[in-house]
């Protein structure tokens, strides 16, 4: 009771919606799940490559790949050499980069001298087959 005798009344305290203390787990582990895919996507994994020498492999001597990103730096490159006439049809090469676009700088060394290619690919995380028989 107060000073004027009428029973002291409580002051309502705030009440939290149970829906809403249910729910906050399941948004954090949601947000959570998004991050994680996100910069899953953009680490470096193996990516498969095939380029086709086709009818040419017997005149290629050597192959140098170059992986150019979006901003211009090489993220990746490779130099095989091959005995006259032991090169491969189909040339596999399996780099470790992150999934997106690159433009592919390929030399081929043949009996005639070296001759250069440039591609455009987009790496997601399957096989990329590139012609260079031509």
């Amino acid at each position: 009771m107060d000073s004027e005798g009428e029973p002291a009344r409580e002051s309502p305290l705030p009440v939290r919606p149970v829906r809403r203390r249910k729910l906050l787990p399941f948004l954090v582990l949601g947000a959570g799940a998004l991050i994680a895919g996100y910069l899953s996507s953009k680490s470096p994994r193996d990516q498969h490559l095939r380029l086709v020498l086709g009818e040419r492999a017997a005149d290629v001597t050597g192959l140098e790949i170059q992986y150019v990103a979006a901003d211009g730096e090489v993220a990746r490159d490779a130099r095989v050499t091959f005995a006259l006439g032991e090169a491969p049809r189909i040339v596999s090469h399996e780099p470790k980069l992150s999934d997106g676009e690159y433009r592919l700088r390929i030399d081929l060394d043949t009996r005639e001298g070296r001759r250069s290619v440039e591609r455009r690919v987009t790496l997601g995380g399957g096989t990329t087959q590139v012609d260079v028989s031509r």
